[in-house]
């Protein structure tokens, strides 16, 4: 690390002394008015940019600007604002006074300029793969809540909701409540949990206030932006303060729960504050904040998830346990399966209490509602300070923390309380390059996992008391049946007399403190992010074709205090080493009308074999604003750091990581594991016939194998195109084929030396007649494998925009996804885990001015039923549709906007994956003030 830091600065002192030290009488000095087009009036806060360099300014109160340049002309200005047509302006005098520039009205569809496809600036209608892009006006005219909450209704894009504000997004099938194959960069900076691998939503992300704009590649991205964009990537870039300057604050008060049914109506507020200042040209700074405060959603799905039917529909009674001995409710916490013969050994009743499944029964659990507190808090905090060194070189200093408070889906459903993010980041570029360091810290705080909090409740309290009531039931003379009754009834009173006295609210208060290493439920986690890269254009030494190389280094250093992640022989945790680099080179062939663009990256990890991921394609541009294109890429994913050394007791079974040193600790292969599903089937088989040597022979040994990365390789074609300037069109077709396929097994062994609560070592031979017998415990585990073959899965998605007369916009789009393989990882015991909508679309009508004042903004979203498949359940997802809405009126004399809308305005309650909350409206009123209100 320390050497990576030396480099790092002696490659920006070698920077520093390479860049040319222009002279002051060579320079160029411009001041001028920009004006609006239609009427001549004055354009606040327009952006004025050297072409090629990093020096610029913005217009004043009054429209005026004054810029010095250190070059001599001849020389271009780029002037652009939010909601005008970009304009260049050629300088051909060393002294050029009084220039008036006039911008118009932006209202042709397809003009916006994106970066994320190639790492360099192109048209969107130029982009060699597909892209969504959401700029300062989208942002602005929203219908949500938030532009997070926006970003569901982009094309092909999938969004699961564990919370209002802890959404992940899911382009492309395999959707997850936290997607690891899918990247998300804010400023450049990795915005994920260090500790997870995946962006905690927008929870401690960027300030809306602060935000420019938004670029999702749906697929893969790793030849440019390296492991793990295998499914795609959103960049979120923040506003320069040399660029947006001035004072903006925004207030947004709303109402959730409306109907009343989880909860009573609750408060939704949101405010923020933005402050830019740039002092000469050279040096400028910006602070920004946002806080968020609001009644969440709760889970209240209470179906028993032993016994769900495959088109059940989703039930909110939570008597649904009826008279069933085992009951696993699906928002039910505190209710794990247990066996009064496993838990009575050393009581002396063993012969009165069955190992068998007549000895199973589940205690009665909490609902998500009386368990979980639904406060859901976000602060966002941010600052940063910009040096321009010369007219060509930027120097800048970035520091954001952010805190919250959430519910999020996982194995357990983990309440984040009080939990934290902050990234540090310096940075050194040029218009044709960068070198950037940063790190990224998290902190969990006090959150806990509430499935594992409500079961040591349990444990503590109700379930010694089931057992001895079973116990003195059957000594009585009762049945089976009759003492499982009898043992409910007393155990429940136990909880009635618990929740009376207060016991359980101490155990609540006080396992929730305890770390899960010692016996609690507290989640410790404080992993860090070291990160180092750099690019460079040679598009100015380099004539026959535009060539960009990048490079970058990347540490992970592991510290769960033992809760989370497996320990080394030495006590501590473990550390994660990569790097990477990638060269693109792109060429323009048949009189410009051909843009070919070929990349390669190479990875390396320090426990996987390096990987080369490249990505070649072409776009052809006819007459008329066509745009064809067709790629291919390969992307791949490392196994994210609890898929390699995660070790946790998650109540049902206990979490271990692939990496080999963790399959020894277990003695995995000399007590030997076997799949849940045979297991289950043995036992069954000897239950109906008691032959031993048949039921045996129905055990299914785990073969441990290398784990590998996982890889996919996706050919496009695609379409955009701009018809008339009225009608925009952009569809695309894909097909994915994924080998090494990452997917969870679970599988079980003998707890000799052990116990069945988890407790290692499991030495010793394994015992397969006590298994099948079901006179030995067993422990449970959940373990990361790859698939054998390969899991293809392809689909389409198109948009139609259409610009009606005076400025009313009507658009759409449509997107179909379908995994082709899904029953052959089935017979190999994995579960897909697909986890998205064949079809969903989008419609949206709006019109940002129906006056000078007054815009108005209507999306409606559908989308299908699908299987979900996570490692805390599985379900079908009924198909449901929303309508988001809002209308805003402009106050100028106050330069603020006044907007009225809501999500899922008409409050049909969903849910987007298994056990996550049921979703309803938010509806909200907001003032925004922005000093360059234009």
């Amino acid at each position: 690390m320390k050497e990576a830091i030396r480099l790092l600065i002696a490659g920006v002192f070698i920077l520093c002394l390479s860049i040319p030290n222009l002279q002051a009488q060579s320079g160029t000095s411009i001041s001028g008015k920009v004006l609006d087009e239609a009427n001549n009036s004055p354009l606040i806060g327009v952006n004025i940019l050297v072409k090629g360099k990093v020096i610029g300014t913005i217009t004043d109160t009054q429209g005026n600007f004054e810029l010095e340049v250190e070059e001599a002309p001849p020389l271009t200005l780029v002037v652009s604002s939010v909601g005008y047509n970009p304009k260049e302006v050629e300088i051909t005098l060393a002294d050029t006074k009084d220039l008036s520039i006039l911008l118009s009205e932006q209202t042709i569809l397809g003009q916006e300029v994106v970066v994320s496809a190639s790492r360099v600036e192109e048209s969107i209608l130029q982009s060699p793969v597909s892209i969504e892009k959401m700029d300062i006006r989208d942002i602005q005219a929203a219908a949500a809540p938030s532009f997070y909450d926006q970003i569901v209704n982009l094309k092909g894009i999938d969004v699961s909701a564990q919370s209002l504000t802890f959404k992940s997004i899911n382009p492309r099938g395999f959707g997850a409540n936290g997607n690891t194959r899918t990247v998300q960069l804010i400023d450049g900076i990795d915005n994920q949990a260090p500790g997870l691998n995946f962006p905690v939503g927008n929870i401690v992300g960027i300030s809306e206030l602060d935000l420019e704009s938004v670029e999702i590649l749906p697929g893969s991205a790793s030849a440019l932006y390296g492991p793990n964009a295998i499914n795609g990537i959103i960049l979120m870039n923040s506003k320069n303060p040399f660029e947006y300057q001035g004072l903006s604050a925004s207030a947004k008060l709303g109402v959730t729960h409306i109907d009343g049914e989880d909860d009573d109506p609750s408060l939704y507020q949101s405010y923020a504050l933005r402050y830019a200042k740039a002092f000469n040209n050279k040096i400028a700074f910006k602070i920004n904040g946002e806080f968020l405060r609001a009644a969440d959603f709760v889970g209240v799905d209470y179906r028993d998830a032993q016994n769900l039917v495959e088109r059940s529909p989703e039930g909110i009674n939570p008597n649904e346990r009826a008279n069933n001995r085992t009951y696993d409710g699906v928002n039910v916490y505190g209710d794990p399966r247990l066996n009064v013969g496993q838990l009575g050994r050393g009581t002396g009743a063993e012969a009165l209490l069955p190992l068998d499944q007549r000895g199973d029964f589940t205690p009665t659990g909490f609902t998500e509602k009386e368990f979980v507190d639904n406060t859901t808090e976000s602060l966002k905090l941010g600052g940063a300070i910009h040096y321009r060194i010369n007219d060509k070189v930027e120097v800048l200093a970035q520091f954001n923390q952010g805190f919250g408070s959430t519910v999020y889906t996982a194995n357990d459903r983990f309440v984040l309380d009080d939990f934290s993010i902050w990234t540090a980041k310096a940075e050194l570029r040029g218009s044709n390059y960068f070198v950037r360091g940063y790190r990224t810290q998290e902190n969990s705080g006090d959150s806990y996992a509430a499935n594992t909090l409500a079961s040591l409740i349990s444990i503590n309290t109700t379930i010694p008391a089931y057992v001895q009531g079973f116990a003195g039931a059957r000594l009585l003379g009762f049945d089976i049946d009759q003492s499982h009754e009898l043992a409910r009834i007393g155990s429940d009173q136990v909880r009635e007399e618990a929740l009376q006295s207060g016991l359980y609210q101490q155990l609540y208060d006080s396992l929730r403190q305890v770390p899960i290493s010692e016996g609690g439920a507290k989640f410790l986690e404080k992993t860090s992010l070291t990160h180092f890269e750099g690019m460079y254009n040679f598009g100015e030494q380099i004539k026959f074709a535009d060539v960009v190389v990048g490079a970058n280094y990347r540490k992970y250093n592991l510290n769960s205090e033992g809760t989370l992640f497996a320990l080394q022989d030495d006590g501590e945790e473990f550390d994660i080493n990569e790097w990477g680099a990638y060269l693109q080179l792109t060429k323009k062939l048949l009189d410009e009308k051909l843009d070919l663009t070929g990349s390669v990256r190479y990875d390396k990890n320090e426990y996987f074999e390096g990987q080369f991921s490249p990505r070649l394609s072409g776009v052809y541009t006819t007459k008329g604003n066509h745009n064809f294109r067709a790629s291919f890429q390969r992307g791949f994913r490392i196994p994210t750091t609890q898929d390699q050394f995660i070790d946790l007791d998650v109540v049902s079974r206990r979490l271990i990581g692939s990496n080999s040193v963790l399959v020894d600790r277990y003695n995995f292969e000399s007590n030997t594991v076997y799949t849940t599903q045979s297991i289950a089937a043995a036992q069954q088989a000897y239950q109906l016939n008691g032959n031993l040597d048949e039921a045996k022979a129905l055990l299914d040994p785990v073969e441990f194998k290398d784990f590998d990365t996982e890889k996919v390789n996706t050919f496009e074609v695609g379409y955009k195109g701009l018809i008339n300037n009225k009608l925009l069109i952009d569809a695309y077709y894909y097909y994915s084929s994924y080998s090494d396929f990452v997917a969870e097994v679970e599988f079980a062994q003998t707890a000799v030396g052990g116990d069945a609560n988890g407790n290692p070592p499991y030495e010793g031979p394994a015992n397969p007649d006590g298994i099948v017998m079901q006179t030995v415990p067993l422990q449970r585990f959940g373990f990361d494998v790859n698939a054998d073959g390969t899991v293809d899965a392809h689909g389409f998605a198109a948009a139609l925009d259409y610009s009606l007369n005076k400025g009313y916009t009507i658009g759409g789009n449509v997107a179909y996804n379908k995994l082709i393989d899904q029953d052959d990882l089935k017979v190999q015991g994995f579960r897909a885990a697909y986890n998205t909508p064949e079809w969903r679309y989008n419609i949206r009508f709006s019109n940002r001015r129906v006056t000078d004042q007054l815009g108005f903004n209507l999306v409606w979203r559908w989308q299908d039923a699908f299987l979900w498949e996570s490692s805390i359940g599985e379900g079908v997802i009924p198909a449901y549709q929303t309508l988001d809405a809002q209308v805003s009126y402009k106050l100028p004399s106050l330069k603020s906007v006044l907007k009225i809308g809501g999500s899922n305005v008409l409050n049909e309650r969903y849910t987007t994956s298994f056990a996550n909350p049921r979703m309803g409206a938010v509806y909200y009123i907001s003032i925004t003030f922005d000093q360059f209100l234009n």
